[in-house]
């Protein structure tokens, strides 16, 4: 059968990079409504040199400002994003009988990615840091948002779920996989060994009815 998905509504890092371009025209518009202004005034203050030199100073100071307060967060929702598309690629290439739905916004948060396969249900949290980081120094804010996107899909769906924290770039410090808080945490690059190793909980009737099942709950919850 291949890996399949639930749904093709979505497409992995749909959302971060819908917010990432949303804060990159927010910053664009900025720009053009100084130099808007600037220009504006070079016409109607042709002869008056100094307010000009104050104004162009202005807009100038402006452009700096937005750019501090917005670039930061669309690089984070960018980042987001690609690291959301790496792991989805991940995940689209497992074996045979999984399928993997990407980017589910229900209204009570946002959940990266659904994993139906053999070896049960599963939802991932992926997280783009870079570097090194101590699995016993997780920020346990992470920690607290997988494992209630796994309580959220519990809700919807009455299935039993598995949660995933899966850090797309960062090294992990420490033995890996480990699991925190009800929650595995994981690299990318072990993710698909990892589900290659699960034991078969689901024959495949199984697994196509729970992704039908899962994805019926899930336009329903996403309507009302």
């Amino acid at each position: 059968m291949g890996t399949e998905a639930v749904s093709r509504r979505h497409e992995a890092g749909e959302h971060a990079q819908a917010e990432a371009d949303r804060r990159w025209r927010r910053l664009l518009l900025a720009v053009v409504a100084c130099l808007a202004v600037t220009g504006i005034a070079f016409v109607a203050l042709g002869g008056h040199r100094l307010l000009l030199v104050e104004i162009a100073l202005g807009a100038l100071l402006a452009i700096v400002l937005a750019s501090a307060a917005i670039e930061p967060s669309a690089e984070r929702w960018a980042r987001g994003a690609a690291g959301e598309r790496k792991v989805g690629a991940t995940l689209e290439a497992l074996g045979p009988g999984w399928h993997v739905l990407h980017d589910i916004y229900l209204g009570r948060g946002n959940i990266d990615h659904i994993v139906v396969g053999p070896g049960g249900t599963f939802t991932v949290e992926t997280k783009s840091h870079r570097g090194r980081i101590s699995l016993d120094r997780l920020d346990e804010r992470m920690l607290r948002q997988a494992y209630a996107e796994k309580k959220l899909l519990e809700s919807i769906s009455g299935l039993e779920v598995e949660a995933l924290l899966v850090f797309s770039r960062a090294y992990l410090v420490g033995s890996v996989p480990a699991h925190r808080r009800g929650v595995t945490v994981i690299p990318n690059r072990m993710l698909a060994g990892y589900f290659e190793r699960r034991r078969r909980k689901l024959g495949a009737a199984e697994v196509d009815e729970i992704a039908g099942r899962l994805r019926l709950a899930l336009e329903v919850d996403a309507a009302a």
